[in-house]
């Protein structure tokens, strides 16, 4: 706490908020000394003295605290894969847009950093797309609010050209595509969902390879042609890293988009990686890592994965942290930093 901005200040006030040992002289918190750093303010702003007259109104409002900026990672929920019937691929998800950086302020004591954790998309039972995740924030009144979006569902498969159930969802990294349409030889290339620019990337298309042989030739010269409908496999959910790989006939199915790593807890570990595309074998799609915001993996004629809930890491100087926290994060220290790891919303008040 600061000294009080009004009223009586007594020497043991300046003593608590500054340190120092019993018994002890007000000339020993001359600004630019042992106790009181070069520079320290009253709560008006007032330079305390660094010689001469001081009184212990000089200290009203002063504070001993040292403004500290905030290192953060965030990441959103990543997104389901789709899910598609027996035969065809379903696109993976997306995984939830991931940025880093610092908060945009230099914090002073009580200011107060709210998160919101965004859920993963949850896995798709039925022959449908799979479900976006949801955003992740950071936000309070002294800096610019972070948000990243949900990653986008992976696509499923429709019989139909006309059909988009087999494209991608747009997220914080897009969807994969699924396997396309049966009706054409070409054309009807199922797309990936694009990624949001400085938080992920597109998910991957499955080009159309249907074949159109010669049926049948008739003495006028006429002939048919017959449409053999060839198995697709589904494209990889983008991710923080890359771009979802390409599906392609014959059941190849295209992996996810690699993740992105940070070492803000001091030692490096990857997020917000892509979900894999499925074959057209049946497969129950495998979920995306918990706080990870990672895709969760496309299904076949059985559920997909569901998509990985998000994060919030903060850092700070372990000389300015406050221990004033809400939502119950995991508090590390690493070097100089103490980190805390947010997997539920929360507060930190500095």
């Amino acid at each position: 706490m600061a000294v009080t901005s009004s009223g009586q200040v007594s020497l043991a006030d300046i003593q608590t908020e500054f340190g120092g040992s019993a018994p002890t002289a007000l000339s020993e918190y001359y600004s630019g000394g042992s106790n009181v750093g070069a520079g320290t303010t009253d709560g008006s702003g007032n330079t305390i003295p660094t010689s001469g007259e001081i009184q212990l109104s000089d200290f009203y409002g002063a504070t001993a605290f040292t403004p500290y900026q905030i290192a953060f990672l965030a990441v959103a929920g990543g997104a389901s894969g789709g899910r598609s019937p027996n035969g065809d691929g379903s696109g993976g998800g997306g995984a939830g847009g991931m940025r880093t950086g610092n908060l945009s302020a230099t914090f002073n004591r009580d200011s107060v950093v709210t998160v919101s954790i965004g859920g993963g998309g949850s896995a798709q039972g039925s022959n449908a797309k799979g479900n976006n995740g949801s955003a992740t924030t950071i936000t309070g009144s002294d800096f610019t609010n972070i948000s990243t979006v949900g990653g986008g569902g992976g696509g499923s498969h429709s019989t139909s050209n006309s059909s988009t159930v087999d494209n991608g969802n747009s997220g914080g990294s897009g969807g994969g595509g699924g396997a396309p349409g049966d009706q054409s030889a070409s054309g009807s290339n199922s797309s990936g969902g694009a990624g949001t620019s400085g938080e992920g990337n597109s998910g991957g298309q499955t080009i159309q390879s249907n074949i159109l042989v010669q049926d049948s030739e008739y003495e006028d010269g006429t002939q048919t042609q017959q449409l053999t409908a060839r198995r697709h496999g589904g494209s990889g959910g983008g991710g923080k890293g890359g771009t979802g790989a390409n599906g392609g006939a014959v059941g190849s199915a295209g992996a996810g988009g690699s993740g992105g790593a940070s070492s803000i807890t001091g030692s490096s570990v990857t997020y917000a990686a892509g979900g894999n595309g499925s074959n057209g074998t049946p497969v129950t799609g495998s979920a995306g890592t918990a706080n990870r915001g990672n895709g969760g993996g496309g299904g076949c004629n059985s559920s997909s994965g569901a998509g990985g809930s998000g994060v919030v890491i903060l850092s700070v100087p372990t000389v300015g942290y406050s221990g004033t926290t809400t939502g119950s994060p995991t508090v590390t220290t690493s070097g100089s930093n103490t980190i805390m790891t947010f997997t539920g919303s929360g507060s930190y008040t500095t």
